[in-house]
């Protein structure tokens, strides 16, 4: 597997180099075919941000792109999280490769809950709401995102009756999502 490490914002150190690659080397025992791993930490603490240490790993494991972020008081326990939230995401992607080539009939989410041997309360399906798409502006459709204190909003594009979702950026600002057709 080939490991990139940045930093972002700052130097890193061999230290956490060397930890951090003995972290995601310890992925492989998931899943055998993972191709390359980059890790990306950034030091994104000034102002009021305390616990501003991110690590970022994306894994390219047989085609497949995982990816966990998480932002805590140091640049280790954000590796750990994030390290434990692939590993999660890596076990039920070999368990989704096992049951297709099986040929299981069941449900991929049954699967994979059934594999872990309990299902994942971050991953679990716990509400379905439907709703109508009304014809608006995005403009409109950010004031009611607003209103609704959602982080995004699924409406209909009066011209072309195109449905679209507007969405709040972590950068800030917002963002629209049109699929192509």
């Amino acid at each position: 597997m080939q490991v990139t490490i940045k930093g972002k914002n700052f130097d890193v150190s061999d230290r956490l180099k060397e930890y951090a690659d003995r972290k995601v080397g310890k992925l492989s025992k998931y899943f055998n075919h993972i191709l390359s791993a980059t890790i990306e930490f950034a030091d994104e603490a000034g102002g009021k941000k305390q616990n501003a240490r991110k690590a970022e790993i994306t894994l390219n494991a047989a085609g497949q792109i995982l990816r966990a972020e998480v932002v805590g008081s140091s640049f280790y326990t954000s590796l750990d999280s994030a390290a434990d939230k692939l590993e999660r995401q890596l076990r039920k992607f070999k368990t989704r490769l096992i049951d297709s080539r099986r040929g299981n009939g069941e449900d991929e989410l049954e699967a994979a809950a059934a594999a872990a041997g309990r299902p994942d309360p971050e991953d679990e399906l716990v509400r379905i709401k439907r709703f109508s798409l009304k014809p608006m502006t995005p403009e409109e459709a950010v004031l009611q995102m607003e209103l609704s204190n959602h982080d995004f909003y699924l409406f209909r594009v009066p011209d072309s009756n195109q449905v679209a979702a507007v969405y709040r950026r972590k950068s800030g600002g917002f963002g629209m999502l049109v699929p192509d057709e």
